[in-house]
C-alpha cells in the first residue's frame, strides 16, 4: 500500500497517532503528537487510514530511544510507548482519558465534570523508571525458548529478555532449560506472586522449575492501610500484574466506596475477593457482602478468601446486562475492558445504592458507561488514572459517584 507523509497532531485510544492526509484522518502506530512521520498504509477507507511509523523525519523531544526492540509497537506491541518518555507516557493517557471523557461520554458528562472541578489525572504508581514492574507474563514456547505474538498477527517472535516482569522472574524464563518441561506452541504462563516461589504453569499444571511440579495456587499478600491480607489465588487466575497495583487500586476502592458498619454491598466482577475482603471488614457481621463473578475458579477462590467472615460470601453468576436482584447499599464493579455497557450501567445508577465505585481499564468503556450513570441522574465524586502498565498505552481509572 502507499506511503504518507503526515504532520501528527494528537493522540488517540490505543496509542494511536492521528494525523491527516487530506480529508482523511490517519491513525498512526509508533508517532507521537508534534511529529511528522513517514507512514506505510496498512488499511483505509474512504474517511481514513491505518499505517505504522516507517521513518520520523522531525520527531518529538518527548521521543527516546527503544531499550527494548522486541516490545515496540509493529513488533510485539507489549511495550508500544516504550519510545516515549515515560513522564510524557502519563500525559499521552491523560489525554486520551479526557478526550475519551469528551467524544465518548458526550457533553452531558463534560459539563457534568466541569461542573464539579473534576479533571482526571493518570498517575504513577511507584517511583521507578517503569520497566520490572510486572509479576506475570503469558509466552508462547519455542522449540527453544519462548516467544510473543506480533502485533495483529499470528506470527511468534522470539524473545530473549523480559524487561517488562521482575527480574527474578526473568531469570526464570531465560536462564532456566523448559525445553523439555513444555511442547511447542504451547502457552505458558510465568508467576512471581509476593509471597512464595515463583511457578510457571501450562495446561494447568505448575512447575516451580524444569519438571518440577508444585500446586496451582498462590498466596499473594497485599498490603493496605496499615492492614495485611493474604489471597489464595490460582496461579493461572486473574490477578493484577503490576506489583504495586492489587494494593494502590484496593486503598483506592476501600476509600471511594465508604462502606458503613451494617451496609450491603454488591461486588460485580468480584474475581478472588481483592476488594471483597477489606469491603466486608468495613461493613461487618451486622451488614452483608455479595461478590459475583463468572470465573467459577474465581468465585471458589474467593469464597476461601472470606471465610473468616460469614456475613459475606461469592457466587457464579455470568454478569451480562441485568444488574442482580439485590438491595445494595453500596454497588463495587471492576468489569473487563470492554465495561459494563450502557444497560447494565444505567441499572446500577438507578438502583438504591447510596455509593457506587467503578474500576475501569478501557477509557473509551470508562467514559461511556459512567456517562450513562450520569444520564441516569448520579453524580460523580471523584475519578482518578493510575498508570500500572508502564511503557504501554493502558491504564486504570477509579470513578465514585453518588
Amino acid at each position: 500500500m502507499a506511503t504518507l507523509r503526515i504532520d501528527i497532531t494528537d493522540i488517540a485510544h490505543g496509542g494511536l497517532g492521528v494525523g491527516r492526509d487530506g480529508n482523511r484522518v490517519v491513525f498512526v502506530r509508533g508517532a507521537l503528537p508534534g511529529e511528522t512521520v513517514d507512514v506505510d498504509v496498512v488499511k483505509e477507507r474512504t474517511k481514513w487510514a491505518r499505517g505504522v511509523v516507517s521513518d520520523v523525519v522531525v520527531p518529538s523531544p518527548h521521543r527516546t530511544e527503544v531499550t527494548w526492540a522486541h516490545g515496540a509497537a509493529q513488533v510485539t506491541g507489549a511495550a508500544d510507548f516504550s519510545h516515549v518518555q515515560l513522564d510524557y507516557q502519563r500525559e499521552l493517557k491523560t489525554m486520551v482519558l479526557s478526550s475519551a471523557l469528551r467524544r465518548i461520554g458526550g457533553n452531558e458528562l463534560s459539563e457534568h465534570l466541569a461542573s464539579r472541578g473534576i479533571s482526571p489525572v493518570v498517575g504513577a504508581v511507584e517511583a521507578t523508571d517503569g520497566w520490572h514492574t510486572r509479576t506475570r507474563a503469558d509466552l508462547v514456547k519455542l522449540a527453544h525458548g519462548f516467544g510473543m505474538h506480533r502485533e495483529h498477527s499470528h506470527e511468534i517472535v522470539a524473545i530473549s529478555e523480559l524487561p517488562l516482569v521482575v527480574p527474578d522472574l526473568e531469570s526464570m524464563i531465560f536462564d532456566l532449560d523448559w525445553d523439555s518441561t513444555f511442547q511447542p506452541g504451547k502457552r505458558v504462563r510465568f508467576v512471581a506472586p509476593s509471597t512464595g516461589e515463583n511457578i510457571a504453569i501450562c495446561d494447568g499444571k505448575a512447575y516451580s522449575a524444569p519438571r518440577v511440579r508444585t500446586v496451582n495456587e498462590i498466596i499473594e499478600t497485599v498490603s493496605t492501610n496499615d492492614a495485611l491480607y493474604d489471597y489464595h489465588v490460582a496461579a493461572d487466575g486473574f490477578w493484577q500484574v503490576h506489583f504495586r497495583a492489587p494494593g494502590v487500586l484496593q486503598r483506592e476502592v476501600v476509600a471511594r466506596a465508604q462502606v458503613r458498619t451494617g451496609d450491603s454491598v454488591l461486588e460485580l466482577f468480584s474475581g478472588s475477593g481483592l476488594f471483597s475482603v477489606p469491603l466486608a471488614q468495613a461493613t461487618g457481621p451486622k451488614g452483608s457482602l455479595l461478590g459475583v463473578e463468572g470465573s467459577s475458579r474465581a468465585v471458589a477462590d474467593a469464597v476461601k478468601n472470606l471465610s473468616d467472615m460469614k456475613w459475606a460470601t461469592a457466587k457464579v453468576e455470568q454478569i451480562r446486562n441485568h444488574l442482580p436482584s439485590v438491595k445494595a447499599d453500596v454497588v463495587v464493579a471492576d468489569p473487563p475492558r470492554q465495561g459494563l455497557g450502557v444497560e447494565l450501567a444505567d441499572q446500577i445508577a438507578r438502583s438504591q445504592a447510596r455509593s457506587i465505585v467503578v474500576v475501569s481499564c478501557d477509557p473509551a468503556s470508562a467514559a461511556r458507561d459512567i456517562g450513562a450513570m450520569v444520564k441516569a441522574g448520579r453524580t460523580v465524586e471523584s475519578m482518578s488514572g493510575f498508570d500500572i502498565f508502564p511503557h504501554t498505552h493502558h491504564l486504570e481509572v477509579v470513578t465514585e459517584l453518588s
